[in-house]
């Protein structure tokens, strides 16, 4: 969603919702070791891989960002996925309520993207783990004052295990204000992460963003994220990221969650 205003918004219950889900186990997943849980979130490559067919996936978190000119924003993105298919998932997710204090002052709800992601081909001893994802913005409701675009975003997923390693490389592009100037932004991730003894891990990464005027700046960041995965459908992440192009944002801190509470089939 492509914004030239920002309406107020009440705050978010995203992150609470998601701790009372992890207050209760799992129902009915698959066998010993039950469903694996794969975040999207706090990265901005994601892997190839979806769940199990039925499961049930939800990622919230907060992210706080500073920006340029001594702005600072607060955020609490959340994604929910169902994986339909062996190869297909549905996914609804969002930036969340968003607070900005600064110049621009506001809070505001970003707005929600519909999308699916399509798995193509499974991760052999040479071949990766591919696959794409569709997705549509669809604006908040109406404010008086907000001009508010539609946007379209294409990704693809590239994933590998290397010895002790994981790669994610994503690239993608942004068809950003199509309701209005169409303006596209292509840009590129790769995340390596590791596992450690006791359910820890870690996780670099780093990506870059094209410009795309007036809708967006050029940005680019490395990231790194320690994970806490203390049963198989449950996810703990926190970490920082520093941005590379100072005229747009110095720095990120995120904290979040991914969860498998059930399984609908």
């Amino acid at each position: 969603m492509t914004r030239e205003a920002r309406p107020h918004s009440p705050p978010s219950v995203a992150v609470a919702a998601l701790l009372l889900l992890a207050s209760r186990p799992a129902y009915a997943l698959d066998g010993p070791g039950d469903t694996q849980a794969l975040p999207c979130r706090p990265t901005i490559a994601c892997t190839a891989d979806i769940v199990t067919p039925g499961a049930l996936e939800i990622e919230a978190g907060v992210i706080y960002r500073r920006l340029a000119g001594d702005e600072k924003q607060l955020s609490d993105p959340f994604l929910v996925k169902l994986t339909v298919a062996k190869w297909l998932q549905l996914q609804v997710g969002s930036n969340g309520f968003t607070s900005e204090q600064g110049p621009t002052a506001a809070q505001y709800f970003d707005g929600v993207t519909l999308g699916a992601k399509f798995h193509l081909v499974d991760q052999s001893k040479w071949v990766p783990s591919l696959s794409a994802s569709f997705a549509a913005s669809v604006p908040s409701a109406s404010h008086a004052g907000v001009v508010e675009y539609d946007d379209l975003l294409v990704i693809g997923y590239v994933s590998k295990d290397i010895g002790p390693l994981h790669a994610d490389f994503n690239a993608g592009a942004n068809r950003l204000a199509i309701n209005a100037y169409p303006v596209t932004q292509p840009w590129v991730a790769l995340a390596l992460s590791t596992s450690l003894p006791r359910g820890f891990g870690l996780m670099i990464e780093n990506y870059y963003f094209a410009p795309a005027d007036p809708f967006a700046s050029r940005d680019a960041g490395g990231l790194a994220a320690v994970s806490y995965n203390p049963i198989s459908w449950l996810v703990f992440d926190a970490g920082a990221d520093l941005g590379y192009v100072t005229e747009t944002r110095s720095f990120s801190l995120f904290a979040g969650m991914t969860i498998v509470p059930l399984r609908l089939w």
